[in-house]
């Protein structure tokens, strides 16, 4: 989704980091235990520990904008023929089950409730984009 929110997903990403720091920790400590690496390890997987405690304490992500979604268009263009009409479909997956569909010949942009009808036939151009089933 391009429109989300920068900080969508900080409470996984902190999570990961958590695991990682401690995996990473826990890795240099088995894998040499002179005092260099565990100086390294300690902090290391001590900053894991708080990382994922911090990434699992924070509430929970915000989601998609209901309004947002809702109100949300298809950019009405032209598409080139490709040895028939082209056109595009898009169906929203929440209720109200909603069906826009964009002519590419004229680009006009339609708006059905629920899902793809089995024909449709452009109110602008007349142009019949599709009879039946045929995908």
């Amino acid at each position: 989704m391009k429109d989300a929110p920068i900080g969508s997903n900080r409470r996984l990403n902190t999570v990961i980091a958590g695991w990682v720091c401690i995996a990473l920790g826990a890795g240099v400590t088995l894998s040499n235990a002179s005092l260099f690496a565990l100086a390294v390890a300690t902090p290391l997987s001590i900053g894991g520990v708080i990382l994922l405690l911090v990434g699992i304490g924070m509430g929970p992500d915000g989601g998609p904008d209901k309004s947002g979604v809702s109100s949300w268009e298809p950019d009405s263009m032209t598409m080139p023929d490709a040895g028939r009409v082209m056109y595009r479909l898009d169906t929203t997956l929440s209720k109200p089950i909603r069906s826009s569909i964009i002519c590419g010949r004229c680009a006009h942009l339609e708006w059905v409730e629920g899902v793809k009808p089995n024909e449709f036939t452009c109110p602008s151009c007349g142009t019949e984009l599709w009879l039946s089933e045929e995908e």
